[in-house]
């Protein structure tokens, strides 16, 4: 069965950090989807809007919010980035392919949804992002929540420098509302005057988290950090593959 498309309106767009964009859509009516999962848009050349071509983005809202939140590092000169930051604004149509992908979240046992399922072992989750790979996470560990979710979820989100830095506070204030959630915030390439933590998102999180061998993964990123977490999840954390979740992006 083909993969549905559907025609929405861009409900909410700015800049939120050094070329990152977010940006809102209306729900499509009879669109649902699970957290973690991704859209294909059919995104316009700039200079060409009749030349469309499909470009996948993550799903950063819960299935559980009213709307469909999107966020973007911009490639300078890239299709999907020139759209986003020179072409997409608030009212405009589009039009969207899915959802798709199978990055989804264990259930947990006493969930709303996920009654009577067992998550093997996934008791404990850690989740790992690098910029815009926050998306998917954003929408698994807010939806969990809603769920009602109680186990132990550190969410640990890093970027290059303050400049890129975004959703710091809105995590943080996710994270005081609910007593299972800490958030870690590092960066690779810190001014002199950062107070946080400091480091490749592998590395903090052998820091942060003492309890590694006994979490299950949710990471997303670029191809070269997702292939090295996995790599320190299976040999130096112990962690079997089956626990080990990943989505990456270029």
């Amino acid at each position: 069965m083909p993969t549905p498309t559907f025609s929405t309106r861009c409900t909410g767009h700015r800049k939120i950090a050094h070329d990152v964009y977010e940006f809102t859509l209306a729900k499509p009516e009879g669109f649902s989807f699970q957290a973690g999962q991704f859209v294909m848009f059919q995104v316009p050349l700039v200079d060409k809007v009749s030349d469309v071509q499909g470009r996948a983005f993550s799903i950063a809202s819960a299935p559980s919010e009213p709307e469909l939140l999107f966020v973007a590092k911009i490639k300078q000169g890239g299709r999907a980035g020139r759209w986003i930051s020179e072409m997409l604004k608030e009212g405009d149509e589009v039009k969207l392919q899915g959802p798709l992908g199978k990055f989804t979240l264990a259930p947990y046992p006493n969930a709303v949804s996920g009654a009577g399922f067992e998550p093997a072992g996934e008791q404990k989750l850690l989740f790992l992002a690098t910029c815009s790979g926050i998306a998917p996470l954003r929408s698994q560990l807010v939806e969990a929540l809603y769920q009602g979710d109680t186990r132990a979820m550190d969410l640990l989100f890093c970027v290059r420098s303050e400049e890129n830095l975004f959703w710091a506070k809105e995590l943080s204030e996710i994270a005081k509302g609910h007593a299972n959630v800490h958030v870690h915030i590092s960066l690779s390439r810190p001014s002199a005057g950062w107070k946080g933590l400091t480091g490749h998102l592998q590395d903090v999180a052998s820091q942060v988290i003492p309890d590694l061998p006994e979490r299950s993964i949710y990471v997303c990123g670029g191809p070269e950090m997702v292939k090295a977490v996995r790599i320190k999840a299976e040999q130096e954390w112990k962690i079997p593959k089956e626990r080990i979740h990943s989505e990456d992006y270029v």
